[in-house]
């Protein structure tokens, strides 16, 4: 019989605060690149010293920071999973999983993680993060008892 290591032992889709408060660096400068765009544009059809221009760039600003995690969830849909060996994280339909033992955390209590080498967000809760380092810390400590 097969052994159960890979049950799910927690599992969380990205809300919308996860999304805007842990997002990568890539997204952020998406964002900065569509908010760049939208005032070169916003700029050739004001004067940038008008009330309108001002109110209008703040808009932009706005709606870029504001609606861009709706936009992340509905196209990227992140949904992450926890087992007693593996962390799996879905994005855009496909699923990556990362043994622990390559799991670890870069700053205590942030959402930075160092993944098989690579620096990567995890766009979750405080509680999935929580759940995460508690996993970590058992499996390491189970590592060292063998």
């Amino acid at each position: 019989m097969k052994k159960q290591d890979n049950e799910i032992l927690y599992q969380e889709e990205s809300g919308y605060k996860d999304l805007l408060l842990r997002k990568s660096m890539k997204m952020r400068l998406t964002e900065t690149l569509a908010f760049v765009v939208g005032m070169l544009m916003l700029s050739q059809f004001f004067n940038t010293r008008t009330d309108v221009f001002k109110v209008m760039a703040f808009a932009i600003a706005i709606a870029v920071v504001g609606l861009a995690p709706f936009l992340y969830k509905s196209l990227l849909r992140p949904s992450y999973k926890l087992s007693k060996t593996h962390l799996i994280v879905t994005i855009s339909g496909q699923e990556t999983r990362y043994p622990l033992s390559e799991v670890e955390p870069i700053f205590e209590g942030r959402h930075l993680y160092r993944l098989s080498g690579k620096r990567e967000s995890l766009m979750v809760s405080r509680q999935f993060l929580s759940k995460l380092n508690e996993q970590l810390f058992l499996y390491q400590k189970g590592k060292k008892r063998r």
